[in-house]
């Protein structure tokens, strides 16, 4: 998913959720896991891409 507000109030990425997010498709800077991420005190607005990178290998 990609944070589009929030983001800074997230915890940082681990180096697991790191190395999938190399491996996903559209990958943005502000790009997260949505398994991965839990909102504290803030709003966050997350966007949902239009593909995953099961769906692009499918295409393909």
């Amino acid at each position: 998913m990609i944070v589009k507000e929030g983001f800074d109030s997230l915890e940082d990425a681990s180096e697991d959720e790191e190395d999938l997010l190399d491996k996903a498709w559209g990958l943005e800077s502000n790009s997260r896991l949505s398994c991965q991420v839990y909102p504290v005190n803030n709003m966050t607005v997350i966007e949902i891409p239009k593909y995953t990178i099961n769906q692009v290998s499918e295409l393909t």
